[in-house]
């Protein structure tokens, strides 16, 4: 069997001999057409088709600030926020001026609207001679008069101030024909004013126990700022015995003005 001879030749080899080929062509084209002389030019041809679009270049500068816009109109009101947290107590100012008193008001029931006070037989002195009087500790516990004649007793009284006197009653033994006599007074550095006065003129002529009060009131309205209170008795006397005229207390009675 025969060989046959094989030639090799490689692609890149194959390539190169080609453009070499062009070349050599294009190179001929030119010379010969440059021998040639120009011709007129020909017809505009046809627009060709639009090229795509190339890449965007580079960002520019950035350009100069224009002028301030005019202001808008205001914007509506909003709506009232949430209520913040309490603050811290202010200090106290001052007292106001003190304001005019009101009316007084009713008297409470603290206060009785009415009473008395009792001044027994051994409250009272004589006004002289300290040996005609006796204190009876047996014959119904009164105040008796050993004198042969009229002697006058005296005793303080001390009333609430402000209440008005309304009544003074004395109480006694009268066995004989002659008769007391009694006074509710008051009095201070210069004079003296009597209250009420009263008697039981003209006696008893049998044995009894007797007591007589005012017909009147002076001076009602007790006033211990200015004053002070007393009582004051004629004690008659007993030409039988000292014991048929015995004195035993005095009852003043007393109310507070509504």
């Amino acid at each position: 069997m025969r060989k046959i001879a094989a030639v090799s030749i490689t692609t890149g080899k194959f390539v190169a001999g080609i453009v070499i080929a062009i070349l050599v062509s294009s190179a001929v084209s030119v010379g010969f057409s440059m021998m040639l002389a120009i011709g007129p030019e020909g017809p505009q041809g046809e627009t060709g088709a639009t090229g795509a679009t190339g890449l965007q270049g580079p960002k520019g500068d950035i350009g100069a600030t224009g002028p301030a816009g005019a202001t808008g109109a205001t914007g509506a009101t909003g709506a009232t926020g949430l209520q913040g947290p309490k603050g811290d107590k202010g200090d106290t100012g001052a007292t106001g001026a003190t304001g005019p008193p009101g009316p007084e008001g009713e008297r409470g029931f603290g206060m009785p609207q009415q009473g008395n006070i009792s001044i027994g037989y051994s409250e009272f002195i004589p006004s002289y001679n300290n040996e005609m009087v006796k204190y009876d500790e047996i014959f119904g516990r009164g105040l008796l008069n050993l004198a042969g004649s009229k002697i006058t007793f005296i005793a303080p009284v001390q009333l609430p101030h402000g209440a008005k006197i309304t009544n003074g009653t004395f109480y006694f033994y009268d066995n004989d024909d002659d008769f007391f006599i009694f006074y509710f007074g008051r009095s201070n550095q210069t004079y003296g004013d009597t209250i009420g006065n009263t008697d039981n003129f003209p006696g008893l002529d049998t044995p009894g126990y007797d007591h007589v009060s005012f017909s009147s009131i002076n001076h009602a309205i007790v006033d211990n700022n200015n004053y002070y209170y007393w009582l004051w008795i004629v004690f008659p006397a007993s030409s039988i015995s000292y014991l048929y005229y015995r004195f035993q207390y005095a009852l003043i009675e007393y109310e507070f003005p509504a």
